[in-house]
This record gives C-alpha cells, sequence and structure tokens, in this order.
C-alpha cells in the first residue's frame, strides 16, 4: 500500500508521540526552526491526495523514501 511504513497502529501511535514530544522540545529551544518544520509537514488532506493521486512519476529512492513530487 502506497505510503505504509510498515508500523502497526500502537507503533505508529508511540512514534507519533516520541515526534510531538521532539517537536515540542525544538519549539522552546527554537521557536523559528519549530515554525519552518511545522510549515513543511503534509497535513492529512495532502496526505489523502498523495494515496488518490494519478501522479504516475512518483518514485522510491533506495531508502524507500518517495518522490512526491517528481517531474
Amino acid at each position: 500500500m502506497f505510503l505504509d511504513n510498515g508500523l502497526s497502529l500502537k507503533q505508529q501511535e508511540k512514534m507519533d508521540f516520541i515526534y510531538e514530544s521532539i517537536l515540542f522540545e525544538v519549539k522552546n529551544i527554537n521557536p523559528k526552526l519549530y515554525s519552518q518544520i511545522r510549515k513543511s509537514e503534509l497535513s492529512e488532506k495532502d496526505v489523502l491526495n498523495l494515496i488518490h493521486s494519478k501522479n504516475k512519476n512518483i518514485v522510491e529512492n533506495v531508502e524507500g523514501q518517495f518522490d512526491l513530487f517528481g517531474d
């Protein structure tokens, strides 16, 4: 499945908690960086659009990451 990271629901919840905890610390240390990170995140709407996209130029690199905005 596209955008499936292979984690169970419980594992994903744990990763989300860790990510948000780290960002909380970043916000306290460097608010400008925090804002930049948040601006670069995909929204739920963005993710759903990508899942249902007809774009055939989305490619996976050697690290298993997707190039979502390919030519």
